[in-house]
């Protein structure tokens, strides 16, 4: 199967409103706590380890990077909520600007709410489902580090959190052994295509 995500590249990085391009297309954020491996994510879906800085520190990311998978389709990675280094400072920077791009963004049309699957729910991924909630944006829950557990703790997350969530999927992946991705991918595309 090609890989429709291969030609991702970035585009730019933005921390304010009245930066970020025009509001067309589809845009989809990728959402997550710090370290709950959406930079990972990333990388294994467009099949380039180079995309998506991976940093050993949680919360290297502070803008809201724009990443284009084809005209009219992006992927946006937000900042990892909770970090650690970048410090609360930044968090007041950013955050007026997601409340704005939630409430004004035509081109928003999911969010993606990537869970390490050994910690899920935390309330920084309820805060973020709640806000999807509110503006009326979909949401996919995507549990990460699937590799990382049993098959039997694995289903017993899935469930609890489909149960916590109105979400019609919730995906478990493993960008290490790469599972789940074409499940994922399959999500993003859906969007791009309603």
């Amino acid at each position: 199967m090609k890989n429709p995500f291969k030609n991702t590249a970035f585009l730019f990085g933005v921390t304010k409103y009245k930066n970020l391009p025009q509001d067309t297309g589809v845009e989809i954020l990728l959402s997550g706590r710090s370290n709950a491996g959406k930079s990972s994510a990333l990388n294994a879906l467009t099949r380039n380890k180079k995309l998506a800085r991976i940093s050993k520190t949680p919360g290297r990311t502070t803008e809201i990077n724009f990443f284009e998978v084809e005209d009219n389709f992006k992927l946006l990675d937000l900042p990892g909520y909770g970090f650690a280094k970048s410090g609360h400072s930044r968090k007041k920077d950013w955050g007026p600007l997601l409340g704005e791009y939630f409430e004004n963004r035509k081109a928003l049309k999911a969010v993606i709410v990537f869970m390490d699957i050994r910690h899920p729910l935390k309330p920084t991924d309820l805060e973020m489902i709640e806000l999807c909630e509110s503006f009326e944006v979909a949401y996919v829950p995507v549990l990460t580090k699937s590799d990382k557990v049993s098959k039997n703790i694995l289903m017993k997350t899935i469930q609890q959190v489909s149960k916590v969530t109105n979400a019609k999927d919730v995906l478990a992946i493993s960008s290490t052994k790469e599972t789940g991705l074409e499940k994922l991918s399959k999500v993003l595309l859906k969007f791009r295509d309603d």
